[in-house]
């Protein structure tokens, strides 16, 4: 597919150029899952949720690489849901993965249902940040753990990018969330930054 796909796909994906945008985005959010992963620290015996998980790569690196012990996730595009359930057909069989179509807005969980809440890429779409981060709040354990990651392609320079590290970790702390910190890596072609909370 020659033709640049428009900037409104990639915030939910549809049709034709939808099933390309996932494609895309599998490739291009590999470094900055696997980064967004290791700052979780997943446990034995946690339970993970994924807001927006795309194409479904991160929920398949933690499936092979982390002992969790049930990863969820939620989407509100149906062409992402159906390239994710594809990508982790075996753990979605095996009862290990759940991925549903959904909103950060109303999360289809019960409360404490989760230890660590993670998304990547997907905060900047939300309609209202505060409504989802209320959810994630609702749905965490005592002390669970939220990570937001975001490379800003769209910044120019790295202090920008800083510009955008402190705006999420306001955005935890309006949200209620303790113990936030800010974490920073440099990726290509521009850094991305992991803010960190825990529900208190």
């Amino acid at each position: 597919m020659s033709q640049q796909p428009e900037m409104s796909q990639f915030g939910k994906p549809t049709g034709a150029q939808g099933e390309y945008v996932g494609w895309l985005m599998a490739d291009a959010s590999r470094a900055v899952n696997s980064w967004t992963i290791s700052l979780l620290g997943v446990a034995a015996n946690e339970n993970v949720l994924e807001i927006g998980f795309g194409p479904g790569v991160a929920i398949q690196e933690l499936v092979e690489l982390s002992p969790a012990q049930f990863i969820a996730g939620i989407d509100h595009s149906e062409v992402m849901l159906a390239q994710a359930a594809t990508r982790n057909a075996r753990a979605i069989q095996n009862m290990r993965v759940e991925l549903r179509l959904g909103s950060v807005s109303a999360l289809p969980y019960r409360d404490t249902s989760f230890d660590k809440v993670f998304t990547v890429n997907t905060f900047h779409f939300w309609p209202e940040p505060l409504t989802g981060l209320a959810e994630i709040r609702r749905t965490l354990k005592p002390n669970g753990l939220i990570a937001i990651t975001t490379q800003p392609r769209w910044a120019t320079s790295e202090q920008m990018v800083d510009e955008v590290g402190g705006q999420l970790v306001q955005w935890l702390s309006q949200a209620g969330f303790g113990s936030i910190e800010l974490e920073k890596k440099e990726l290509e072609p521009i850094s991305a930054v992991c803010a960190l909370g825990t529900h208190r």
